[in-house]
């Protein structure tokens, strides 16, 4: 009895279902897509900095002289990035998306952590500036000029080389 009961529960539940359509208001099963937004259109997004950014950058000739640590730098005085990475003596920086520009530029959207544990987001652009400068715009501030400090040199070399 039981089993019979269950085949005609099953039954009358397929039923239901198979009806839906039927009883469906237009649009109310329709999946839509949305295209991506204009504003990426084109755009090749990177998870990292552009060339002419990578290196030690400080705001005066002697920070670099007297660098060993980045953490121990002053709050705005230096900045280092390397590849993905943004560090400055306050918080170091995950780059998730980057934007080339025009005319040596580039906007990258940062994952940040800072010297108290507290995590942030922000959007940096970065601009070159002749050979052996940097300007930093962190978000809505006015931009910051850098000059080259020196090369970040890797820690492992690529095999072969």
């Amino acid at each position: 009895m039981i089993g019979r009961m269950a085949v005609v529960v099953t039954g009358l539940v397929l039923a239901s279902v198979t009806a839906l359509p039927a009883l469906a208001v237009k649009g109310d099963r329709q999946v839509t897509i949305r295209s991506a937004p204009s504003i990426l259109s084109g755009k090749v997004l990177d998870l990292r900095f552009a060339d002419f950014a990578q290196g030690i950058w400080t705001r005066q000739a002697a920070d670099c002289a007297a660098l060993t640590r980045i953490d121990t730098g002053s709050e705005g005085a230096i900045v280092a990035i390397y590849r993905g990475l943004l560090e400055t003596p306050d918080q170091i920086c995950n780059v998730y998306g980057a934007e080339q520009r025009p005319k040596g530029a580039q906007r990258a959207a940062l994952n940040c952590v800072l010297d108290d544990g507290a995590e942030t987001i922000g959007l940096v652009t970065l601009r070159q500036r002749g050979s052996q400068g940097l300007s930093l715009q962190d978000g809505e501030r006015p931009p910051v000029y850098y000059r080259f400090c020196r090369a970040i040199v890797p820690v492992m070399s690529p095999i072969g080389q």
